[in-house]
């Protein structure tokens, strides 16, 4: 009889670093520029429609996405609202 595997992280092919929306929210709060679920959702939205791809891979329930994407729309992003705000050098 074989042994089922069970892994924490599911297979998520294409996606070398994949976390779920409320992960990389999660990850996103600790960095003093914290970014809600549908932000994130709203960011890949929006960088897929234009030109970028950020894969988006559907485990049950679960949407997941790269981590290292999210981290590069959150840079750009943030260096947009740092820019507009006073604050800027």
């Amino acid at each position: 009889m074989a042994a089922t595997h069970y892994s924490p992280i599911p297979y998520t092919p294409g996606i070398e670093d994949p976390v779920t929306y409320e992960e990389a929210s999660a990850l996103l709060a600790r960095t003093g520029h914290k970014a809600s679920v549908t932000t994130i959702g709203r960011w890949i939205a929006q960088a897929n429609a234009v030109e970028e791809t950020v894969p988006v891979v559907r485990v049950g329930r679960k949407d997941y996405v790269s981590y290292t994407a999210v981290l590069e729309l959150h840079r750009d992003r943030t260096a947009v609202k740092l820019r507009a705000s006073s604050n800027w050098p």
